[in-house]
């Protein structure tokens, strides 16, 4: 499977208003599409949402 980089440049802390941070990191996945949903429902279940954009590259 290849392997992405993500980064998400706007997150909101669902458990602390008004507070954003960013994240990145590397994942595997069959397509970038598949990569962005996998960081964007690990990013929900760790309590953060998603503000700002996703980028997904492969490596």
């Amino acid at each position: 499977m290849p392997k992405y980089s993500f980064t998400a440049e706007k997150l909101a802390d669902t458990l602390t208003p008004r507070k954003t941070t960013s994240a990145s990191g590397t994942l595997s996945a069959p397509s970038p599409q598949a990569a962005k949903k996998a960081v964007e429902r690990s990013l929900r279940s760790r309590g953060y949402e998603p503000t700002g954009p996703i980028t997904v590259t492969q490596k």
